[in-house]
């Protein structure tokens, strides 16, 4: 399924729980992505709404930046991550969550 990495950013978090649940490693990495983004985001940008209508702006262009870069990026077969966090979600997506143990 080498898309589903790519279609876990379309409708965040919805499809990065898809993409997380039943994609290969790649794109369990890439759902867990999209989750924390698709929740991220809308809190950031709920949080700059109590301050300012400027930082709101800010946030929701730099949002859109950010999501439409990583569907760019990871339809070409990139794997642009959250800074400082590779290593986590690497390890998050490397077990199957459907697996029994």
């Amino acid at each position: 399924m080498p898309g589903v990495a790519t279609l876990a950013y379309v409708l965040l978090p919805v499809t990065g729980a898809v993409a997380y649940l039943f994609g290969d490693e790649r794109a369990r990495f890439h759902g867990l992505q999209a989750i924390g983004l698709g929740l991220l985001w809308p809190l950031a940008l709920y949080a700059c709404s109590a301050v300012s209508a400027v930082g709101t702006r800010v946030v929701f262009f730099a949002g859109v930046v950010v999501w439409l870069g990583a569907i760019a990026a990871t339809a070409l077969g990139g794997d642009p991550s959250i800074p400082g966090l590779r290593a986590l979600l690497a390890r998050l997506a490397s077990g199957d969550p459907r697996a029994r143990d």
